[in-house]
């Protein structure tokens, strides 16, 4: 089994680990016929340091995505497969802190905040279904190119990973898929989410063969590995 390097985001070390590579390969890319993962949010609380450490560190740079509707936070994005990528989210320029209010906790400290699932929301598997979708809501933002993406969101009300965790099934209203025009070079290798309620989540991750690893028991997080340029690279 050939070793490839590891790095820990945040953390300054690097380590010699065996890795076999994903997990699974999903069974339906971008959701439309099942379940699929379609990204992961990493907060962060220095949005242009942190993306300048993500791009020395892995040869990546990431595409900026733009502000939220919130008016404090905005993203960069980076493809992790054709449907899936990351979200690495924080204060937007010019943004401390403290101009979040109730937000600014999810944002002190570098940690995987969530993830989303991507479905049919208008017909819902029924293993989602069990979880208790919240309501629908529809949302969209301007690119920085001007051009407009749209989707409809429900939460998993059933599923609690933490307070500072969030969850949730996104339908995505228009094209392309994020994980199109985002950065490319990296691919997800898993997503491990450590936590007791992650046992609510087997039947969907091994129905559609999704790159999620469950640890019910042990100390609750979750962290996402991914492979780049310049070997694995552990986010947490």
């Amino acid at each position: 089994m050939p070793k490839l390097k590891h790095k820990l985001f945040g953390i300054i070390s690097a380590l010699l680990l065996a890795t076999a590579g994903p997990a699974h390969a999903q069974s339906d890319a971008c959701g439309t016929n099942g379940v699929s993962l379609d990204h992961v949010i990493w907060a962060v609380p220095d949005l242009a340091g942190y993306v300048e450490r993500f791009t020395r560190l892995t040869s990546i740079e990431p595409v900026y995505g733009g502000e939220h509707t919130n008016g404090g936070t905005a993203n960069y994005l980076v493809s992790l497969g054709p449907c899936t990528y990351l979200e690495i989210v924080g204060p937007k320029k010019g943004a401390s802190l403290a101009d979040l209010g109730d937000q600014a906790n999810s944002y002190e400290r570098e940690h995987i905040a969530g993830f989303a699932f991507s479905a049919d929301l208008d017909a819902p598997p029924k293993m989602l279904e069990e979880l208790n979708l919240g309501e629908h809501r529809t949302g969209g933002r301007v690119k920085p190119d001007g051009s407009t993406l749209s989707w409809q969101t429900a939460s998993l009300s059933d599923l609690n990973l933490g307070e500072d965790k969030f969850q949730f099934v996104i339908n995505w209203l228009s094209e392309p898929h994020p994980a199109a025009t985002s950065a490319k070079g990296a691919s997800i290798i898993q997503l491990t989410i450590a936590h007791p309620d992650s046992i609510k989540l087997r039947a969907i991750v091994e129905a559609n063969n999704l790159p999620i690893v469950l640890q019910p028991a042990g100390k609750p997080n979750i962290w996402l590995t991914i492979n780049t340029p310049n070997g694995s690279v552990i986010l947490r």
